[in-house]
């Protein structure tokens, strides 16, 4: 008689524990949490029954009932007196749990916001908003198009009055939001050329088509497209058909920037419009500039990261009727998209390539800085913890070191 020997390995996993609960704090269904098992973790065997014992080993709940009503309480104000304002109970339970580790009901999170701010949920009923005939997009599947835009509603009047400027990707069949930066300017091709070169060295993978408003900020970014998917295609005749142009109107991201302007952008736009009006930001002043992208920046940046990763990527897509795409999460549908009768598109890039394209480019992945070294140093003198800055304290913080520069104590 032979026994079977198992391989017990998985209990003493920290990264597959880790994976586990960061999908159960998403709220994946389980069948989808199987599903991404059986691609990160295929050394192991996996089925709703090994997924629901491995769960009880390491003691992972979807609800934690023990959380008290006053740690979500905290938490809810915390969120309240930043961006989270802005999102509603839903997207506000999904941050509760990623961010803050609070595994609670999404009807506790609902009745706490209410009792915090019961006017914000009012305003946000479906029968406050006007609705608008819906365009449909077709794709094949995950990195089939790529889709990429600039956003420049921060930016303010002109697009010149505050030097904070979003540009980002979003794969069309998934919806899932690839990437995000802000800067002091989204129109430098240069910069545009970088940004898209160190999302391929992360992923190691390009769309088959990308999808771009004719402008000039796009010109190393279609180069750079071309060049790659003609060394991953030989049989591509014409490198230039793999570049679909349009105006920004009819492209897809263009529609998220809405999303991300009214859950996210507002909060912060209520500030700029404070330190304007009151007369500590002055727009033609380049010291008053530069102080402004040293605080917002960061922050920004911080903030879109985790609207993307907590708020975006995990939510649930609901089914539409006459919806040609499919629902579910985007993260879940870019990484199985089998599961939803969509099949991967992308092409692997090799590091050759990459290093090809580099040397004859001429632009490289490594960080740019949009402040000259010595103002930034000047900045790190009076303000050297940026990170301890919360959202709600940018224009203190903006008008303690504009002060603190102009009064030259250093």
């Amino acid at each position: 008689v032979y026994q079977i020997k198992m391989n017990t390995n998985w209990k003493y996993d920290d990264l597959l524990k880790g994976k586990l609960e960061l999908y159960v704090a998403q709220c994946l269904k389980r069948t989808e949490i199987v599903e991404l098992m059986k691609k990160e973790f295929g050394n192991y065997p996996w089925s709703l029954s090994t997924l629901t014992r491995r769960f009880n080993h390491f003691g992972i709940r979807y609800t934690d009932t023990e959380v008290p009503v006053e740690s979500v309480r905290e938490a809810v104000s915390t969120e309240l007196r930043g961006p989270g304002r802005l999102l509603g109970y839903r997207a506000m339970h999904k941050k509760l749990r990623v961010v803050h580790g609070l595994k609670v009901p999404r009807s506790l999170v609902h009745d706490v916001m209410f009792l915090e701010e019961s006017q914000l949920l009012k305003d946000r009923r479906p029968c406050q908003k006007k609705k608008r005939v819906k365009g449909h997009f077709v794709s094949n599947g995950p990195n089939w198009v790529h889709s990429f835009d600039g956003h420049d509603k921060l930016m303010g009047y002109q697009n010149s009055t505050f030097p904070l400027a979003v540009y980002g990707c979003i794969d069309t069949a998934s919806r899932k939001i690839l990437w995000l930066k802000i800067w002091t300017s989204n129109s430098d091709p240069k910069l545009v050329g970088k940004w898209y070169l160190q999302h391929i060295i992360e992923t190691k993978r390009i769309s088959n088509m990308v999808r771009l408003d004719k402008g000039t900020e796009t010109g190393d970014l279609a180069a750079i497209h071309c060049f790659l998917r003609s060394r991953c295609d030989e049989n591509l005749e014409d490198p230039s058909s793999v570049i679909h142009y349009g105006p920004s109107t009819s492209n897809q991201i263009e529609r998220w920037w809405k999303e991300l302007h009214e859950r996210l952008e507002k909060f912060f736009k209520g500030q700029l419009l404070f330190l304007k009006c009151g007369g500590h930001y002055d727009p033609s002043c380049e010291q008053d500039r530069m102080i402004l992208a040293y605080i917002m920046i960061p922050i920004l940046q911080a903030e879109l990261n985790t609207f993307k990763d907590v708020i975006w990527n995990c939510h649930r897509i609901r089914y539409q009727k006459d919806q040609v795409l499919p629902d579910g999460v985007p993260n879940h549908i870019y990484t199985v998209p089998e599961v939803h009768d969509l099949v991967e598109c992308g092409f692997d890039v090799s590091d050759q390539d990459i290093q090809s394209l580099i040397d004859e480019s001429g632009i490289t992945p490594e960080d740019a800085d949009y402040l000259d070294d010595d103002f930034r140093h000047l900045c790190e003198q009076y303000l050297p913890n940026l990170e301890l800055v919360k959202p709600h304290e940018c224009q203190e913080a903006y008008i303690y070191l504009k002060r603190e520069i102009e009064n030259g104590s250093f």
